[in-house]
C-alpha cells in the first residue's frame, strides 16, 4: 500500500477508535426502496444496463496454466470460453459455433487445443479463427475468415481475468484505477485458486452482497468465528470513484483470519498482516486480503429472488500434501462462516417480497451499502428508473479523491 494511502488508512482508524457519537457533517441516507430487490422489471435494467456493460470478474489466470487450458464463464445467462492460447494470451469467446448456434465446450473447465463443435465438427484455434468445416463445398459463397467465433472483451488486472460484453466500455485499467493503490503490497498476481465454491442463495443477489459490505453483524452473527479475530471499533471505510471501496480493520494481535498456513510469503506489506484490508470492487466482487490467502466472491443473480456466490479460495502457488491438507480445512471453515450468514438470507427476502418492509435503512456503518446503490443508480442511469425505486445521490463529498 502506498505510503500516502497507508497514512489515510491509518489517521481514519485512530479518529474512528476514539469516535463516541454521529460523525459530524455525514448525511442523512434515506430509506432505500425494498422493490429494487423484488421487481422484475428492476432486475431487467441490472442485467441490460449494469450487469452487461461492466467489467466482470470472470477467474483467474493460476486457472489457466498451459496453452489450451480453458474454463467457462457461466452466468448471466451467458456462455463464455475463458481461454490461454499457445502465445500465452489469455482470450475469450462466446461459447457458441458460429453455424447453427451449438456450445463447443460442454465441460466447466478442461484442456482443448482446438475448439470442436459436437454438433457438425467444425473446428476453431485458440485464437478463435474457423479452420475446418466437413463438406465445406456443400456451404456456396462461404468464406472461413467471416465465421470465427465472437469475441469478448478480456483484459487482466493484477492476475485477475475480467470480461465485459460492452465494446464500448472504457478499459479495465481506467475502471479499476482509483481502488489500484490499495493492493500494492500484496502480489495478487502470484496466487493460484485452491478451490471454487458455488454456493445457491434464495435471495436477491444485492442483498447478500450487502451482507459483505458491512461489519455491523460481525459481533451478532459470527460471535465465534470472526470477531474473536477482528477489532471491529476500528473499522473504516474509504469510497472511491467508480464504485469501488476499501474497508480497513484491524486485527486482534495480529492473528490471520485464516487458519495458520505453513506458507507465508515475504513480500507482503505490513500493513496486510496488521490489519484486513477488504476491497469491494464494484459491481459484484469482494475480497478481504490475508497474508495467508483469502475468498473471492462474486455475486450473480439466478432470478429476482435467486442468486449465487461464486467463491474461489485464493492461496500461493505451493504444492505438498500439506498444502493440500490446509486448504481441505479451510474449505469446510469458509462454509462454516457462510453459512452462519445464508441462513438469514432467505427470511430477508421473504420481508422485503411480502411488503413487510417497504424499504430498507442503513446507518452511518452501512454507508458502503447506500454508496453501492448509488453506484448502480449511476451506471443504469436514474432517468431510466422509476422515480420511486431511486436512491438519492448523498455521498458524492465523502468520496476520496
Amino acid at each position: 500500500m502506498r505510503t500516502d494511502t497507508l497514512d489515510r488508512l491509518n489517521t481514519t482508524m485512530e479518529a474512528q477508535l476514539v469516535r463516541d457519537d454521529h460523525p459530524a457533517g455525514f448525511p442523512y441516507l434515506p430509506p432505500v426502496p425494498s422493490s429494487r430487490y423484488t421487481d422484475p422489471g428492476f432486475a431487467k435494467l441490472e442485467h441490460d444496463e449494469l450487469l452487461m456493460k461492466n467489467w466482470l470478474l470472470a477467474g483467474h489466470v493460476s486457472e489457466l496454466p498451459a496453452a489450451g487450458s480453458y474454463f467457462l464463464f457461466e452466468q448471466l445467462d451467458q456462455s463464455v470460453i475463458i481461454s490461454r492460447a499457445k502465445d500465452g494470451v489469455i482470450r475469450a469467446f462466446h461459447n457458441s459455433c458460429r453455424h447453427r448456434g451449438s456450445a463447443l465446450l460442454l465441460e466447466h473447465s478442461g484442456k482443448a487445443m482446438r475448439f470442436v463443435c459436437p454438433y457438425h465438427s467444425w473446428g476453431y484455434s485458440l485464437e478463435g479463427e474457423l479452420k475446418s468445416v466437413p463438406d465445406q463445398h456443400d456451404f456456396t459463397c462461404f468464406e472461413k475468415a467471416d465465421h470465427g467465433l465472437k469475441p469478448v472483451r478480456c483484459e487482466i488486472e493484477r492476475g485477475m481475468i475480467f470480461i465485459n460484453f460492452d465494446e464500448n466500455a472504457g478499459s479495465l485499467a481506467d475502471f479499476m484505477a482509483p481502488q489500484a493503490p490499495q493492493k500494492v503490497g500484496y502480489p495478487i498476481e502470484k496466487m493460484v485458486v485452491k478451490k471454487r465454491l458455488l454456493v445457491e442463495m434464495n435471495c436477491n443477489w444485492k442483498l447478500a452482497l450487502h451482507n459483505f459490505l458491512e461489519i455491523y453483524h460481525v459481533a451478532t452473527v459470527h460471535a465465534k468465528t470472526l470477531a474473536p479475530h477482528l477489532n471491529s471499533q476500528s473499522f473504516v471505510i474509504a469510497l472511491f470513484e467508480n464504485g469501488h471501496m476499501r474497508f480497513g480493520t484491524r486485527k486482534k494481535k495480529g492473528e490471520s483470519l485464516f487458519q495458520p498456513s505453513l506458507f507465508k510469503p515475504d513480500d507482503i506489506a505490513d500493513v496486510f498482516r496488521e490489519c484486513t484490508i477488504a476491497l469491494p470492487t464494484f459491481p459484484n466482487t469482494f475480497y478481504s486480503l490475508d497474508p495467508i490467502g483469502f475468498s473471492l466472491q462474486s455475486f450473480w443473480p439466478a432470478g429476482v429472488d435467486k442468486s449465487i456466490m461464486e467463491v474461489r479460495l485464493m492461496g500461493w502457488d505451493v504444492d505438498s500434501d500439506e498444502d493440500r491438507a490446509h486448504w481441505d480445512a479451510m474449505d469446510g471453515i469458509v462454509r462454516n462462516i457462510l453459512s452462519e450468514d445464508l441462513c438469514l438470507f432467505r427470511s430477508i427476502q421473504q420481508s422485503l417480497t411480502r411488503g413487510t418492509i417497504p424499504q430498507l435503512t442503513f446507518g452511518y456503518q452501512e454507508r458502503a451499502l447506500y454508496w453501492f446503490e448509488e453506484e448502480v443508480d449511476r451506471r443504469i442511469g436514474a432517468h431510466n428508473i422509476p422515480e420511486s425505486q431511486r436512491v438519492a445521490p448523498v455521498l458524492a463529498e465523502q468520496m476520496e479523491r
